[in-house]
């Protein structure tokens, strides 16, 4: 073998030394066309010029997205990825030609090629990820992925600027250069051990919109998927509109040259990076959607304030990093979760998918950039501000529909810091395989201390009052009737399998005014309804009985609180 493989150089670090190159390759010869083409056409074609290399890096995406999925469902992935760093090499080594006889149609045919086999290896650089870490690893991974894909977004942005600048904009010697890098992603793909097909009698088919629009129904059926694949596309409209932005805003507000635009486009890859990374450590072995409105706000307030402050180049450039930063907070949760919750044999066709969707939104940035520039004659200031407002309503969408996301992340962040929590049996509730938990409900704080334990896309039957119904449901919760409520009575059966059929883990508040003999014999015919396992919750906390919303929070501060799951709730072992 020509790898060993030290503990050091594992197939997950091959695998991330192997995407990276790629993607500083994709940036890398792409920045250099566009210095390329704005030379020997000039500054004022420069707008077109950004959208047709736009749209064209991404029609391979669209094109070819349905069949990279179905290649990487019935192939190993290991060696779609290998083919694909061959296909490199070839394709990089046609780049030369282009430069050499100043051809403007090869050199959009070798990036056309680029995105190609690209297009190819996305949906096996995300797919590989759960067949070669273990699942609680996958969303820190996924961070690192993220973030040295971002970190090969700025070394080449910055490498294609800086080389074009030292050598006299000699673009003979980016493409040897390129031709290099990919001759490393090949030897570094060796290092990726070889994975078993995940679904080898898969039909390999031609159709595209077709089989994108199966993936997509098929999404429908698991909570939250299709959401994640649709608004995982917003990203890379972001991030397209901004590379692509970069150049006329800093040509037309800061007045300087396209080659310092494009280092000014490194403050965005390097936040993607940075937020990137630490969204992965913060998320931890969870998948943290809770983020995703949030940061989709964030980078409203930042293009806004671009455009506010456009001519002020101390401003702008943390600015540009912040909006990067959002970005990492943005997509690391939604590709984790389509990496988790996506069936096995599916993976990549949904991967697929994603991609399609994407890069329809890098195309609609494209557009954007020729009709906001060259028909409307907009400054670039404006597109900012344009679409910033667009993304503050998207914003405020999700945290509408991910109002439970956004909730358990903040009650779970509170507890770290403020609650003395202790959790035991937490490995009995695991996402892949639903289970109906049994919790004790004393108030509300019961149900916030769960919340804070528990994996996020939980679902939670509440017994409540009517006249809360409303805020249970905007929540994400299924209120039950309290004063009718009965655990085997129809309503609650009925909610309870609606949720288990549709793989969704669901816990079951009870309310513990009934007695425990009463709540004993419940769970006894629950078992009899019920084929997915049933796993008791008991809650230790100091008592806050007849004490107001604020003072019952309060009361937990300083105490020790224990949650035990599989343990019986009804033992009667309740510190105060």
């Amino acid at each position: 073998m020509l790898f060993s493989k030290p503990k050091f150089f594992t197939s997950f670090a091959a695998l991330n030394v192997t995407q990276f190159l790629a993607a500083f390759n994709d940036n890398f010869y792409k920045l250099l066309l566009i210095f390329f083409l704005i030379a020997t056409k000039g500054e004022e074609h420069s707008n077109t010029i950004l959208a047709l290399a736009g749209a064209i890096f991404v029609i391979p995406f669209l094109l070819f997205a349905s069949l990279s999925g179905t290649l990487a469902d019935r192939f190993s992935k290991r060696s779609i990825i290998y083919f694909t760093r061959l296909l490199e090499i070839l394709t990089t080594s046609m780049a030369l030609f282009a430069f050499v006889f100043e051809s403007a149609i090869a050199g959009y045919t070798v990036l056309f090629l680029m995105a190609t086999h690209s297009a190819l290896f996305s949906p096996c650089k995300f797919g590989i990820i759960p067949e070669i870490v273990s699942k609680e690893k996958i969303s820190g991974y996924n961070g690192i992925i993220t973030a040295s894909t971002y970190l090969a977004i700025i070394l080449g942005t910055f490498g294609a600027s800086f080389l074009t600048d030292i050598t006299g904009r000699n673009f003979v010697l980016g493409g040897i250069f390129c031709v290099g890098v990919s001759a490393l992603g090949l030897l570094a793909a060796l290092g990726i051990q070889k994975t078993k097909p995940q679904a080898a009698d898969t039909k390999v088919s031609v159709r595209m919109v077709s089989t994108i629009i199966e993936a997509l129904v098929r999404a429908r059926k698991r909570r939250y998927l299709l959401h994640a694949l649709v608004f995982g596309a917003y990203f890379l409209f972001l991030g397209a509109y901004t590379q692509l932005n970069i150049i006329p805003f800093t040509l037309q507000s800061l007045h300087l040259s396209d080659v310092q635009g494009g280092y000014l486009f490194l403050m965005t890859a390097i936040g993607i990076g940075i937020g990137s990374f630490t969204v992965g450590r913060l998320s931890g072995g969870d998948v943290e959607l809770g983020f995703v409105p949030l940061a989709a706000l964030g980078v409203t307030l930042c293009f806004i304030l671009l455009f506010l402050f456009s001519s002020h180049l101390f401003v702008v450039v943390p600015l540009l990093m912040f909006v990067g930063f959002f970005g990492g907070f943005f997509v690391v949760p939604i590709d984790t979760f389509i990496q988790v919750a996506s069936p096995k044999e599916h993976r990549g066709q949904n991967l697929a998918a994603a991609n399609f969707l994407s890069f329809v939104g890098v195309i609609v940035a494209s557009l954007l950039i020729a009709f906001f520039g060259s028909l409307l004659g907009l400054q670039a200031r404006t597109g900012f501000l344009l679409v910033g407002l667009l993304s503050g309503v998207i914003g405020v969408s999700l945290l509408l529909l991910f109002a439970d996301q956004v909730l358990r992340l903040l009650v779970a962040n509170f507890s770290k810091r403020y609650l003395d929590l202790h959790v035991a049996g937490r490995k009995r509730v695991r996402s892949e395989n639903p289970v109906l938990l049994i919790a004790q409900r004393r108030s509300w704080i019961d149900t916030f201390l769960v919340m804070a334990t528990l994996p996020r896309l939980i679902r939670y039957i509440v017994p409540t009052k009517p006249k809360r119904r409303l805020f249970y449901k905007f929540l994400r919760f299924i209120p039950l009737d309290i004063e009718h409520y009965s655990p085997i009575g129809k309503q609650a059966l009925e909610a309870i399998k609606s949720e288990l059929a549709e793989g969704q883990t669901v816990c079951l508040m009870h309310p513990v005014d009934f007695h425990s003999k009463k709540l004993e014999e419940w769970e006894e015919a629950l078992k009899k309804e019920i084929e997915v396992p049933i796993v008791p919750v008991r809650i230790e906390r100091p008592s806050a009985r007849q004490m107001g919303r604020r003072a019952q929070l309060k009361s937990l501060r300083g105490h020790r609180i224990r949650i035990v799951y599989g343990a019986s709730p009804y033992l009667r072992s309740n510190p105060s």
